[in-house]
């Protein structure tokens, strides 16, 4: 399965390559470019929370350095029933983490609504303010783009014969999560679903399911290559149990390590002002479909104004997160022992069924994370030796805002954090070891222990036009981030650069 995919990856981008030179002068083309240098300024070995994360992986989280970036993207328009675009975005960074590397690097197809792309390209949940919001629970800006290959509906588009008043996006995507895990070579494989109903009338109302899974893998510690064949993949897609070459828990509940977002909502079109409000569901087991933990969830509400608007933002946004409840008080997992847990409630859990520990995975022990980054919501710490997150126990509240005026951009963040660690449980054996939150997680449930630990992030930038070059427009790009805490640190930081682009 996996050799069959990378080909057709590769096939793709090969014919997508093929036609944009063979199809040059056939269309309308639209191009954009641009160069970027600046530097990254702390006041601590650790880069500020609000100058790293969200930043799709551009950043190193320690302290400070110095970055240039090049941008190109280009779109060709109108070749024959389709258009094409790729793109790239190449970043340099020197410090105490050096690299150079392509953030992005992309080919897509758009044609009757549907797009096909592979490579590396920005991918997030679809209704959240991701610009200047905290970040969702299933995929947000904070890591590197993943490799893969996706097709879908990446917009809204009408239901036939409903006269828009029903509209439908989604999509499927196979991805490639690399060797920088506790297993290597791990598959991702992503999809979701959302509906739209209201069309034309001010209010609309929106729910739908996204469902990610970490599957596969080559030299897991204890279980060697994990298969992935056409029959686990299937397994896979369905949530269904593996079959006795797969891992002893993978048969036992659901093949892969499966995580997703229940997300509902709804929009207000105002005269002056665009209104979205989300909220948002974590998936770790099959009990959070049923809805058992209800108050964990990501609440938010965003506004987008006019330029007609009188209020001095373009965008303002405010979010409230909690994460603590994950299926009530610990229960352990008694495993193959004889003792019935369907007929003791609450004494146990099935066998691999414990309660909910969000972005963690005993299998694969590197969790929701790439390239020890969260996936998902930036709040929710990783180990520092990529063996999952040590803090998903969250309380938090953020507020953000954009003002933006012809070529000049202002925005800021506020972040409040109450964060509880992480509920041991037999899945996770040594997470949260030490003095970060003084607990240690063993082959024992721990229902009670750690401590409770406050942090404030703030965050403040600017983007404004200067005159310095007779050609193109160059922007100064001025951030300054302070942190408080002592989770993310206590520590203060800046960025500066330069952004030169064509007019």
């Amino acid at each position: 399965m996996n050799h069959i995919i990378s080909r057709f990856f590769k096939a793709f981008t090969s014919v997508a390559i093929y036609i944009l030179l063979l199809s040059y002068q056939a269309g309308f083309a639209q191009q954009s470019y641009s160069a970027e240098v600046g530097t990254v300024l702390s006041s601590s070995s650790e880069t500020p929370f609000w100058l790293q994360s969200n930043k799709f992986g551009m950043f190193s989280s320690d302290g400070s350095q110095a970055y240039s970036r090049f941008q190109y993207h280009q779109l060709y328009r109108e070749i024959s029933f389709f258009d094409i675009e790729i793109g790239g975005d190449l970043i340099a960074r020197a410090g105490n983490d050096p690299t150079l590397f392509f953030n992005r690097g992309y080919a897509k197809i758009h044609a009757f609504g549907f797009e096909l792309a592979a490579g590396r390209f920005y991918s997030t949940s679809p209704t959240h303010n991701e610009e200047v919001g905290m970040g969702s629970l299933g995929v947000s800006r904070n890591a590197s783009p993943i490799p893969q290959v996706r097709f879908g509906l990446m917009d809204w588009q009408p239901v036939p014969f409903t006269s828009e008043f029903l509209e439908v996006k989604g999509y499927i995507s196979h991805g490639w999560l690399g060797s920088n895990r506790y297993t290597d070579d791990v598959l991702l494989h992503d999809k979701s679903a959302h509906l739209r109903i209201g069309g034309s009338l001010p209010l609309n109302i929106y729910g739908g399911l996204a469902h990610y899974v970490l599957w596969g893998g080559n030299n897991h510690p204890t279980e060697g290559d994990i298969p992935t064949r056409f029959s686990d993949f299937k397994n896979v897609f369905l949530a269904n149990g593996g079959d006795e070459f797969t891992p002893g828990q993978d048969q036992a509940y659901i093949l892969g390590d499966h995580k997703g977002a229940i997300d509902m909502g709804f929009f207000v079109d105002l005269e002056n002002t665009e209104v979205t409000f989300y909220r948002q569901f974590p998936i770790e087991t099959k009990d959070n479909l049923k809805l058992k933990s209800p108050q964990d969830a990501l609440t938010g509400i965003s506004f987008q104004f006019s330029e007609d608007s009188p209020l001095p933002f373009s965008q303002f946004v405010y979010e409230y997160l909690y994460t603590k409840y994950q299926d009530g008080p610990r229960r352990p997992n008694i495993l193959n022992d004889g003792f019935n847990c369907a007929e003791n409630p609450g004494v146990c859990r099935d066998d691999f069924r414990g309660n909910e520990n969000y972005y963690n995975h005993g299998l694969y022990r590197t969790g929701w994370a790439y390239h020890s980054r969260s996936i998902g919501n930036p709040l929710f710490t990783v180990n520092d030796e990529n063996l999952g997150f040590l803090n998903n126990r969250i309380v938090g509240h953020h507020v953000g805002f954009i003002s933006q005026a012809r070529n000049a951009k202002l925005s800021a963040k506020a972040t409040y954090s109450r964060n509880y660690g992480i509920r041991c449980d037999n899945r996770n054996p040594d997470l949260g070891e030490g003095e970060l939150f003084g607990i240690e997680c063993r082959n024992t449930v721990e229902t009670v222990g750690g401590r409770m630990l406050e942090q404030w992030s703030f965050f403040a930038g600017a983007e404004l036009p200067v005159p310095l070059f007779s050609y193109g427009l160059t922007t100064l790009i001025f951030e300054l981030a302070f942190d408080n805490g002592a989770v993310a640190g206590s520590q203060v930081g800046t960025l500066i650069g330069l952004r030169w682009q064509p007019n």
